[in-house]
C-alpha cells in the first residue's frame, strides 16, 4: 500500500495554478482515544490505496476530539473513492501505526475532476467510537479490543501497553500474572538464610523478593531447660513451630550456662562449685573450705562437696600416703598390704612398696637378681641376666685342709669375700677375700699333746682377724698368716668350752665379744664378755644348771643366747647391755619346751629363729618366742635366716634345709654339718664332717688381677 500526501492546510489546495483534487478526512472519537489512526483512501475502479498514519493519543489525549486530513487524490484515480479510518490502541512507533485496529468507520466519497479548484475540497466524516471505560487507550476485550480489565479506574493501569508488576495481577494483558519475576520459585533468604520462595515485593512492584512467611525471633535454649541463654541474643528461626532448643520470646532469658540443664534461675543450689540457680555465688548453705579432721585415713583436711552433690565430705589435704609393712627391713613394704592413712601405722612401716616377698631382704622390686633360685627383682623371672653359672645354683663343696677326718664346726664371714673355718683337731683355716681357695693354718692348738678342739669363731668383719673358742678354758687370736695357734686368753673357767661367739665393733675401733658355752661336761654353762686382748684372763660368769650352745645378734641390745637346762628343756637368754655381770644375761620366760636349741641367728629387731635337736624350730617376732609349725624332721645344728621367707638350717643328718616361704627343700645331703653363715642368698657357706665345705650357689673364683 502506497502512503497518502497529507494536504495541509488544504487551502493550499485552490491557490494552486493548478491544483489537485483532495479530500477533507475528519476522524472522530468519543470515550476511546486512539493511539493511532490510519486513513486510508481506495480508488474503487483501480483497487489502489494509499494511506497515512497519524499518531493521536501522544498528541493529543482528549477525550471527545477528532483530528483532521487533508488528502490528495492522485490524478490517474477516478471519481469514485473509499475513505477508511482504522484505530489503533497501540502508540504509533517510527513506522506508524503498530498491531492490529480495534475499530474501523469506512464512507465512499465522489471526487469528480476539479473539484477542489474552488478551495473547497470534498469532506468525510469516520467515526471510530468504541467502549474505553477506563480512559486507558485500550478498548475492552468484549468490545473486540485487547483491554482485559476495562474497568473504570481499577482497570486504568491495566493493558497491553504498560510494563508487567509484580503484584499478582495480568498488568499487561499477556495472559498471565508476574511474568518475568520467579514467582514460587525457590529460595534463600540474604537477611535471615531461612528457605523460602520468591514473591511479589509489597513495597515495590517492581521486583519480587525471597519470601520465607515462618520466620520468627527466639531465644536460645541449647540445654532445653525453659531458659534462654543470657549470654546469646534473639536467633532466627524459619519453622512456624519452634525446635526444642528454641524458645519464644515471651520466655525467659536469664540462663547462665545453657549447657547444663541443672542450671538456670531458681534452680536448687547444688555443692559442685557451679552457680547452679544463676545468682552470682557458687556453693551456698555448704561450708565448702573449712577445716576438719577425717578419721578414716586420719587426716587433717577441707571440707570438699561430696559426689553426690547434696553435703559436704572431708577431705585430706594433700596426698595421702600409703603405708606398707616392711617386715625383712629392706626398706620396700609389701606392695599388697598397704595402709592409706596419714600417721604411720607404726613401726616397721613404710612409704615405699613394690616388695613381692616381705620376708626376704634380698626380693623387692629394686633388689638386683642374685643366684638364689628366687625371683630377687620382682619381675616373674628366676636367675635371670647370666647371674649363675653354668648349670645352675648349687651346693658346690670341697674337701679343705689335710685331714679328712676333721670336723668343721664354726664359719664366719667377714669383709668382701673373706671367710673363717674352725674344727677338730685345732683346725684353722681363712679364705681371704681375694683368694678363691681356703689356707690351712699351722698348728693343732694342743694343750699338752692333744690337739683341741675349736666350737666356735667370730672374725672381725674390717681388720679379718679372727676371735676363736676353745675347749680346756681357752681363747684365741689369729691373723690369716698367723703360723701357729697364738696368742691365746685364758677364761677364767679352766675347762670352759666355748661353743659360741659374737662380737661387735666398738666406737674406737676396738671390739666387743660375748661368748657362751659349757663347764667341761657338766650340766652348767657360762658367759663372758672379752676385748680380744690375751694379756689377761677373760672373766666368765657361770650359768648353773644350764648350757648354752649358741649365740647371735645384730646389736648388743639385740643378742640372744640358746641351750638347755639340766633336764633337757629348751633355755633362752637375752643379753643386757651395761647390766653387772651376771645380771648382764636375762633369762626369757615363756620359751615353748622344744628341747635342747643348738643355734640362733638374729635377722633383725622382730625376728630372730633358734633351732632344737628335735628338729624344732622357735620364732621370735620383737617380744615372744613361738613354735613354728610344719618344721622337716632332724637334728638340727646351725640356723641362718635373712627373713621369713629366707631361712637355712644344718642338719646333723647332712641336709641344708631351705624354706622359701612357701615349702621346705633339703639339699647338700651327704655328711654331717654343724656350722653355717652368709652374707646373702648367694653367698652362703656351710661346714661339716670329714673337712667338707660348702658353698652356695657356686664355689667363688678369684677376682681377676687389677
Amino acid at each position: 500500500m502506497k502512503r497518502l500526501l497529507l494536504l495541509l492546510p488544504l487551502v493550499a489546495l485552490a491557490g494552486c495554478k493548478d491544483p489537485q483534487d483532495g479530500v477533507k478526512v475528519t476522524v472522530s472519537y468519543k470515550q476511546f482515544v486512539p493511539g493511532c489512526v490510519r486513513i486510508i483512501a481506495k480508488d474503487d475502479a483501480s483497487g489502489d490505496e494509499l494511506s497515512t498514519d497519524v499518531a493521536v493519543r501522544s498528541k493529543d489525549p482528549s477525550e471527545n476530539s477528532q483530528i483532521v486530513v487533508g488528502i490528495r487524490v492522485p490524478k490517474d484515480w477516478g471519481a469514485q473513492l473509499t475513505m477508511t479510518a482504522n484505530a489503533y490502541e497501540a502508540l504509533a512507533d517510527a513506522n506508524g501505526c503498530v498491531n492490529t485496529a480495534v475499530v474501523s468507520s469506512t464512507k465512499g466519497v465522489n471526487v469528480p475532476k476539479g473539484s477542489t479548484k474552488d478551495g473547497t475540497p470534498k469532506e468525510v466524516t469516520l467515526e471510530v467510537n468504541a467502549d474505553d471505560a477506563d480512559r486507558d487507550g485500550y478498548v475492552a476485550t468484549t468490545s473486540g479490543g485487547t483491554d482485559c480489565n476495562d474497568t473504570p479506574v481499577a482497570g486504568a493501569n491495566i493493558n497491553p501497553g504498560v510494563s508487567e508488576l509484580c503484584n499478582g495481577k495480568d498488568d499487561n494483558c499477556a495472559g498471565g500474572a508476574d511474568e518475568g519475576f520467579q514467582i514460587n520459585e525457590a529460595c534463600v533468604s540474604q537477611t535471615n538464610g531461612c528457605a523460602g520462595t520468591y514473591q511479589c515485593d509489597p513495597d515495590n512492584t517492581q521486583k519480587n523478593s525471597c519470601y520465607t512467611p515462618n520466620v520468627q525471633a527466639a531465644w536460645v535454649d541449647e540445654d532445653r531447660d525453659g531458659y534462654g541463654d543470657v549470654k546469646q541474643e534473639q536467633v532466627v528461626v524459619c519453622t512456624q513451630t519452634l525446635p526444642p532448643n528454641r524458645l519464644p520470646l515471651s520466655a525467659p532469658h536469664n540462663d547462665c550456662d545453657d549447657n547444663d540443664t541443672n542450671v538456670h534461675p531458681g534452680a536448687t543450689e547444688r555443692c559442685n562449685t557451679v552457680d547452679d540457680n544463676c545468682d552470682g555465688t557458687t556453693n551456698e548453705g555448704f561450708a565448702v573450705g573449712t577445716a576438719c579432721f577425717e578419721s578414716g585415713v586420719q587426716c587433717d583436711g577441707t571440707q570438699q562437696c561430696n559426689d553426690a552433690q547434696n553435703g559436704v565430705v572431708c577431705k585430706p589435704t594433700g596426698q595421702v600416703p600409703t603405708w606398707y609393712p616392711d617386715q625383712d627391713e629392706d626398706l620396700h613394704g609389701q606392695a599388697d598390704a598397704g595402709i592409706v592413712r596419714c600417721p604411720s601405722p607404726g613401726a616397721g612401716y613404710i612409704t615405699t612398696g613394690r616388695d613381692c616377698d616381705d620376708g626376704n631382704p634380698f626380693i623387692h622390686g629394686d633388689a638386683p637378681e642374685l643366684c638364689d633360685s628366687q625371683d630377687n627383682n620382682c619381675n616373674g623371672v628366676t636367675d635371670e641376666n647370666s647371674v649363675c653359672p653354668t648349670g645352675g645354683p648349687r651346693w658346690d663343696m670341697k674337701v679343705v685342709g689335710d685331714a679328712t677326718n676333721r670336723t668343721w664346726f664354726g664359719v664366719s664371714t667377714y669383709g668382701d669375700g673373706g671367710v673363717w673355718i674352725v674344727g677338730s683337731d685345732g683346725g684353722r683355716a681363712v679364705k681371704e677375700p681375694l683368694l678363691a681357695d681356703f689356707n690351712q693354718l699351722q698348728g693343732t692348738c694342743t694343750a699338752g699333746s692333744t690337739p683341741q678342739v675349736l666350737p666356735s669363731v667370730w672374725a672381725d668383719p674390717t681388720s679379718g682377724t679372727a676371735y676363736i673358742g676353745r675347749d680346756d678354758g681357752q681363747l684365741i687370736v689369729q691373723q690369716p698368716d698367723a703360723g701357729d695357734c697364738i696368742p691365746r686368753a685364758p677364761v677364767s673357767i679352766t675347762d670352759a668350752v666355748t661353743r659360741g661367739l659374737m662380737g661387735f665393733v666398738t666406737a674406737d675401733g676396738g671390739v666387743n665379744i660375748l661368748g657362751v658355752g659349757q663347764k667341761g661336761t657338766s650340766n652348767d654353762g657360762f658367759t663372758l664378755q672379752w676385748d680380744g686382748g690375751t694379756d689377761n684372763t677373760v672373766s666368765a660368769q657361770l650359768r648353773n644348771n644350764n648350757i648354752l650352745s649358741g649365740v647371735h645378734g645384730r646389736a648388743e641390745g639385740l643378742l640372744f643366747s640358746v641351750g638347755k637346762d639340766n633336764t633337757g628343756k629348751s633355755v633362752i637368754y637375752h643379753y643386757v647391755p651395761g647390766a653387772t655381770p651376771p645380771n648382764d644375761w636375762v633369762k626369757e620366760t615363756g620359751i615353748p619346751n622344744v628341747d635342747e636349741l643348738t643355734a640362733v641367728h638374729v635377722v633383725n629387731s622382730k625376728l630372730a629363729y633358734a633351732v632344737s635337736v628335735s628338729g624344732k624350730m622357735l620364732r621370735w617376732n620383737g617380744s615372744t618366742w613361738t613354735a613354728v609349725s610344719n618344721t622337716p624332721v632332724g637334728n638340727y645344728t646351725g640356723v641362718l635366716a635373712f627373713g621369713t621367707n629366707s631361712i637355712y638350717i644344718t642338719t646333723d643328718e647332712g641336709a641344708v634345709l631351705r624354706y622359701n616361704g612357701a615349702s621346705w627343700e633339703s639339699a647338700a645331703q651327704t655328711v654331717s654339718k654343724y656350722g653355717i653363715a652368709g652374707t646373702s642368698p648367694e653367698n652362703i657357706w656351710v661346714v661339716g664332717r670329714f673337712g667338707e665345705v660348702f658353698h652356695y650357689p657356686s664355689w667363688p673364683a678369684a677376682p681377676p688381677p687389677p
